[in-house]
């Protein structure tokens, strides 16, 4: 992990020196969406007699990716419905906070973004649907900020599968070594690297305690980053 404001910010020039574009992931990184997602989850479960622990889902659920045959698994839950259905009930609860507006970029998300793309393209490829991050960007003034989303539906595999990121860089139209990735997941890390993509990570409250050794650089917050970029433009 990186030693130093200077050290960090050395790295980046050298990344953003050798790169084209830009893939963004969405929750947790650019949006406050990370205690919706769990709220709908936990909406959900809770019809079935279970209640997701907090600090548990920020580690299983939203770095890890284990997603709801992990809690399953760990708690040797005997539910009478199908996961498929669970999946489903979650999506409709989440389009609804989505919709509402209770969902909010972060303060430096759109700062962030206006650096980035004065020498970079962007796409963002998150794990939620594309009509949600709509929806999101929408209620902040922001639909247009990014010009290239890619959400659950286009790819096959969810990370940290490759396959997203693979995507969004022949939708950017440049080759993966010509792409860095911008995560706040383990398994958005993972993703990245095995698509053979330089993946810089942000920490945050959630993310603290996870392991991203596998990054090529590690900020300590999203306004850690924002500075760091200031100085790059």
């Amino acid at each position: 992990m990186d030693s130093s404001f200077s050290d960090r910010k050395a790295k980046l020039h050298t990344l953003l020196q050798k790169s084209k574009a830009a893939i963004l992931d969405f929750d947790g990184l650019l949006a406050d969406s990370e205690p919706y997602h769990y709220k709908a989850y936990n909406e959900v479960f809770e019809r079935y007699g279970h209640t997701l622990d907090k600090t548990e889902y920020w580690v299983e659920w939203t770095s890890k990716g284990k997603g709801i045959a992990g809690e399953i698994e760990r708690h040797n839950l005997k539910l009478d419905v199908d996961p498929k259905d669970l999946r489903k009930q979650k999506f409709e609860v989440y389009t609804r906070f989505c919709a509402s507006g209770e969902i909010k970029l972060f303060p430096e998300a759109i700062q962030l973004v206006d650096r980035l793309s004065s020498n970079h393209k962007l796409a963002i490829a998150s794990g939620s649907w594309a009509t949600d991050i709509r929806h999101i960007l929408r209620n902040a003034g922001a639909l247009d900020l990014v010009p290239v989303i890619l959400g659950k539906e286009s790819a096959e595999r969810e990370k940290p599968f490759p396959d997203i990121f693979l995507n969004a860089a022949k939708k950017l139209g440049h080759p993966p070594a010509e792409c860095f990735v911008l995560e706040d997941a383990l398994k958005g890390l993972n993703a990245a690297n095995e698509a053979g993509i330089p993946c810089i990570i942000l920490q945050n409250d959630l993310n603290r305690n996870i392991d991203f050794s596998g990054a090529e650089i590690v900020f300590p917050s999203l306004s850690d980053f924002v500075s760091a970029l200031a100085d790059q433009i």
